[in-house]
């Protein structure tokens, strides 16, 4: 099975004192593929930053997703980007949620489960007949 991933299932998976951290392993180990987009690798590592981990332990975990053979790193083409918008602007959301946005319309375009934490972002992806994991 193939999925998109949000940024807090990264968090999960890399802060093992998580809650969701055991439930993230096990279900990671489970995709044949997995998509990170460029906009949630990056999210991902100002949140690290944020939690303040080491900058060093920071880059050895992005290099370790980047090296895995099933991580796949998708590129937002300006039609992503235009299609977040339009969905924002349709409902009078905050551009603050840009990158939920992102992975939604991405995930769509794939056709792909989007794996995600976020209730918000659960709901979206109900509305827009994106499956979730």
């Amino acid at each position: 099975m193939e999925v998109i991933v949000d940024t807090n299932v990264l968090v999960y998976e890399t802060v093992e004192d998580s809650i969701y951290h055991e439930e993230v392993v096990e279900k990671l180990n489970r995709f044949s593929r997995i998509y990170i987009s460029v906009n949630i690798l990056i999210e991902f590592i100002l949140v690290l930053k944020k939690l303040g981990l080491d900058e060093k332990f920071i880059c050895d975990k992005v290099v370790e997703l980047l090296d895995r053979s099933k991580i796949e790193l998708v590129n937002v083409r300006k039609s992503d980007i235009e299609r977040a918008i339009e969905i924002i602007m349709k409902e009078k959301s905050s551009m603050l949620r840009v990158n939920d946005k992102l992975v939604l319309s991405l995930a769509s375009k794939l056709g792909i489960p989007l794996y995600t934490y976020d209730k918000q972002l659960k709901f979206q992806a109900e509305k827009f007949d994106v499956n979730l994991v």
